[in-house]
């Protein structure tokens, strides 16, 4: 079994102020960045340094997925987006399903790169839950739910 926990967080380049904050992921304690960039590495690709989604991304196209996530509907969650902006330019995503109480996360990105090793990560579904909806229902850093 995985822990998963989310939060807000400012990347340490950037000026500390609430536009900047982005939805970070960590699995097992280790931020997902750096768990993509191990295995990156290790599979002798080129890493693409993708950084965490914006405030503003997670609010405009993927709290629904999350939310759908949360109740244990099938979901494809964007992790990680390019850092010029584009989500579209580069992602990593995780397919969800749900299994007899567990959530399981299998691994893939844009273009297309072999992720599935990475993984698969399996959540309890309780846990899972509490940390999505703690993350969606908290005041986001500009002010407004995300």
């Amino acid at each position: 079994m995985n822990t998963l926990q989310l939060r807000w967080h400012a990347l340490a380049d950037q000026a500390r102020n609430a536009e900047d904050k982005h939805l970070q992921v960590l699995i097992d304690g280790q931020p997902l960045t750096a768990l993509v960039r191990q295995f990156e590495l290790a599979q002798g690709y080129l890493p693409f340094d993708d950084t965490f989604l914006l405030v503003d991304d997670v609010a405009w196209y993927a709290r629904s997925a999350w939310q759908r996530s949360a109740e244990g509907r099938p979901a494809r969650l964007v992790l990680l987006g390019c850092g010029c902006g584009d989500v579209d330019c580069s992602q990593l995503y995780a397919d969800v399903r749900e299994h007899r109480g567990w959530v399981q996360w299998t691994m893939g990105g844009w273009p297309e790169r072999d992720y599935r090793s990475l993984g698969p990560f399996w959540f309890e579904l309780t846990d899972y839950r509490q940390a999505v909806l703690g993350i969606l229902s908290a005041e986001c850093p500009t002010g407004h739910p995300a």
